[in-house]
């Protein structure tokens, strides 16, 4: 049975059960005197945090997963409030297709869920997909702004994560895997090439592009991590189509679910009003540990 390690990225005391993860990668104000803060992993992601939010964390990752993950194969990666668990949980939102809401005081089988691993030969636990009529570059161009994916492209292309035509794929994909490899299980191996390759093109984006980002409400304000979530699944989707020969096990397709406080459903995150980012940490090479 291979091993596996389980990582929460939070700005802030996660509602997912404590059980339910081994580590946390953290941000903001939350546990900065740990050693996996996103500070001491990355200082410029630390600073980059006001325009980059949760991503930060997930960029971050890789290193973390350099300095204590051991031996282990596989990572689940969880957040503040979500995960993917392999049966359904709670209630369907009406929000969010696919997505289940779970409510923090009705958690009735927290222990039976607090560690599972996938069937053997099936190391990826993902959510469900989504299927776009169009494109995800319609997609994301009708519920943010255009320029940020044409220019996040663009940037991927210049780096080398993307060539002309693997980005031409990406942006006329049309379906779509809610979370990205930031949420999930995965093959560490296969986590670790994948979030550096992301992290390069987040990194020169938000160099580029963090002053504009600022000007966005506290909704849009959050391109970064819409825009990595879609490059990590167009990532994630074409990896599961050439390991299964276009043939996708079924069991790969978890739940993707929502803690909920009270009688609250599920909402948007929203970013707290961001303190000015000063983009004083430079695109840099990242040293090898």
């Amino acid at each position: 049975m291979s091993m596996i390690n389980r990582y929460c990225v939070s700005h802030k005391k996660p509602l997912l059960p404590e059980s339910w993860y081994d580590e946390c990668i953290s941000l903001g104000d939350y546990q900065p005197d740990s050693a996996l803060h996103v500070r001491h992993l990355d200082p410029f992601w630390h600073e980059a945090r006001p325009v980059a939010f949760g991503a930060a964390g997930s960029f971050v990752l890789p290193i973390a997963l350099e300095r204590v993950s051991g031996d282990a194969e596989l990572i689940e990666v969880s957040s503040y409030r979500k995960r993917i668990l392999p049966s359904p949980q709670g209630v369907e939102s009406v929000r969010y297709p696919t997505l289940r809401e779970l409510r923090c005081d009705r958690v009735e089988s927290e222990s039976e869920l607090a560690t599972f691993m996938p069937e053997e030969g099936l190391p990826f636990l993902v959510s469900q997909p989504l299927y776009f009529k169009n494109s995800v570059f319609k997609h994301y161009a009708t519920i943010h702004h255009r320029r940020d994916i044409v220019d996040y492209t663009s940037i991927a292309v210049e780096t080398g994560v993307l060539d002309s035509a693997t980005a031409s794929e990406f942006l006329a994909a049309k379906h779509f895997i809610p979370g990205g490899v930031e949420l999930g299980v995965f093959p560490k191996w296969w986590l670790m090439n994948v979030l550096s390759a992301i992290e390069r093109v987040g990194r020169e984006f938000v160099q580029r592009h963090g002053s504009r980002l600022r000007r966005y409400n506290t909704y849009q304000i959050r391109a970064v991590g819409f825009l990595s979530e879609r490059l990590g699944s167009f990532f994630l989707i074409r990896h599961l189509m050439e390991r299964y020969s276009n043939n996708i096990p079924a069991e790969i397709f978890g739940h993707m679910t929502v803690m909920v406080e009270g009688r609250s459903g599920y909402s948007a995150g929203l970013a707290d009003q961001p303190r000015k980012w000063s983009g004083r940490y430079q695109l840099t090479p990242r040293r090898t540990r």
